[in-house]
């Protein structure tokens, strides 16, 4: 079993979602997501961390191997997988695509069952969102707390979600969000309004100007 390769690309094949991995003059046929083939180009010198699954999307019961650019999003896909009725690897690497971009945000909706994100932000239907949170809510990937203690997350989660959907950068702003919302002490007690996520929306804002 392979954990990960590391190789040349020589070969894509759009098509099928493939490219072709040189490791020491052995190629590698490996299935990736639509999204990561499409960052890709031949000749570029990658790391897969891959899953070896026995029945593939376009072999005949032989072993297939799907290739990920993290550790993390090999896990969501195996999560998906494993825990999801009727997905398979090819369904799997579709909701892996869909959240690649927000993986952190994906989590939160997931701990926060906040199926509103799922579907306006992730593209899911309704029907698929309730059915992900009901899989997903008790998996130890999903269920480990990455927002600062005390914080209402479901405040938190509107928040970030309204900034990313303004062109924000994820990552630049949760920490500035998990700042102000300490620092107003609003914990899990605090009730949510549309009036106070525009307030702190206003807020997180400011700050983020004064930081560029």
């Amino acid at each position: 079993m392979y954990n990960y390769i590391i190789g040349k690309i020589v070969k894509k094949d759009v098509k099928k979602n493939l490219c072709v991995v040189d490791v020491n003059n052995i190629g590698y046929e490996i299935i990736v997501s639509e999204n990561t083939l499409n960052d890709l180009s031949e000749g570029d010198i990658v790391k897969f961390y891959v899953v070896e699954i026995s029945s593939g999307l376009y072999t005949s019961g032989l072993p297939t191997l799907y290739g990920f650019v993290s550790q993390e999003e090999k896990e969501i896909f195996l999560a998906f997988k494993e825990n999801l009725t009727n997905v398979g690897p090819k369904k799997a690497l579709d909701y892996l695509d869909k959240i690649k971009d927000n993986i952190s945000q994906f989590k939160t909706a997931i701990i926060t069952k906040n199926y509103k994100i799922l579907t306006s932000l992730f593209g899911f239907r309704t029907s698929s969102a309730e059915k992900i949170v009901s899989a997903l809510a008790n998996v130890e990937l999903f269920s480990k707390e990455e927002i600062k203690e005390g914080i209402n997350i479901d405040i938190y989660s509107d928040i970030v979600s309204a900034l990313t959907n303004l062109g924000y950068k994820e990552q630049q702003v949760k920490p500035v969000v998990e700042k102000i919302l300490l620092q107003y002490n609003i914990t899990s007690e605090t009730k949510k309004s549309t009036e106070l996520i525009s307030k702190f929306l206003s807020l997180v804002i400011k700050e983020l100007g004064q930081n560029q």
